[in-house]
């Protein structure tokens, strides 16, 4: 889901994550710096260093306050005539003038400049991710966001996206992905309990218990896509018959 706010003077539109979408991915980003910190900390404190451990504290929390903050302003912005790109760990502004197409590739969305005989370049809108959405073809708020660019760069919007797995196969990759999550709890956390499997066996089995989880977890988002689509077009019939 994406939050579209427009400036006071309405010449520039941004369009965002949820306040608690961006809060939640700034505390994640606390993980990036605490294992180089906790690595810092020892080495200064066996090196003696005075204060060596709330040395390493506070350059950790400057580190993730760095991060806390990109994952905060994550977003695109549109101008009169430019785009900023606000990413994880960069930003571009891109001249509307220099757009040459955009459009989705492998799940994100993708804005491509060229200038004259220059190369042209590729730059990510990684805010506009489609997430499950890439495989259901469900229509999203980043499908809205790449017409809205295309039309502020003069180009033609990005063909309809088209569904990788369909709503029957989702449903068998649902019920494939919960008996590989079963499976594997039962042969890798469950078996880890009382020791009596081998090593190998529960090491398998814990690996089939994290790839059912976040098989699972794709499973679940594609069904549930699926329903929002047959939802969507049986809105769009019954505004089709009131309308004639």
């Amino acid at each position: 889901m994406l939050i579209t706010s427009v400036s006071s003077g309405g010449t520039a539109r941004t369009w965002r994550r949820p306040a608690e979408t961006r809060v939640a991915a700034a505390v994640v980003m606390a993980v990036f710096p605490a294992l180089p910190g906790w690595w810092l900390g020892e080495r200064l404190v066996a090196g003696h260093v005075p204060n060596g451990g709330w040395i390493a504290l506070e350059l950790a929390v400057a580190a993730w306050g760095i991060l806390a903050w990109r994952a905060f302003v994550h977003s695109v912005t549109l101008t009169g005539d430019a785009l900023v790109i606000r990413n994880f760990f960069s930003t571009r502004k891109v001249t509307l003038a220099d757009v040459t197409g955009v459009g989705f590739r492998r799940g994100g969305l993708k804005v491509t400049t060229g200038h004259g005989g220059a190369a042209g370049q590729r730059f990510t809108v990684s805010v506009a991710g489609l997430g499950s959405a890439y495989w259901s073809g469900l229509r999203s708020d980043s499908d809205a966001l790449a017409e809205a660019l295309s039309y502020a760069a003069g180009r033609p919007p990005p063909p309809p996206r088209r569904e990788i797995i369909s709503r029957n196969w989702s449903w068998v990759l649902l019920v494939v992905a919960a008996g590989c999550f079963t499976l594997g709890f039962y042969a890798g956390p469950l078996q880890s309990m009382d020791g009596t499997r081998s090593l190998p066996l529960r090491m398998a089995g814990g690996m089939l218990y994290g790839f059912g989880i976040s098989m699972l977890g794709l499973a679940i988002r594609v069904v549930r896509d699926h329903r929002r689509k047959r939802a969507q077009q049986a809105a769009a019939d019954a505004w089709s018959r009131n309308a004639a």
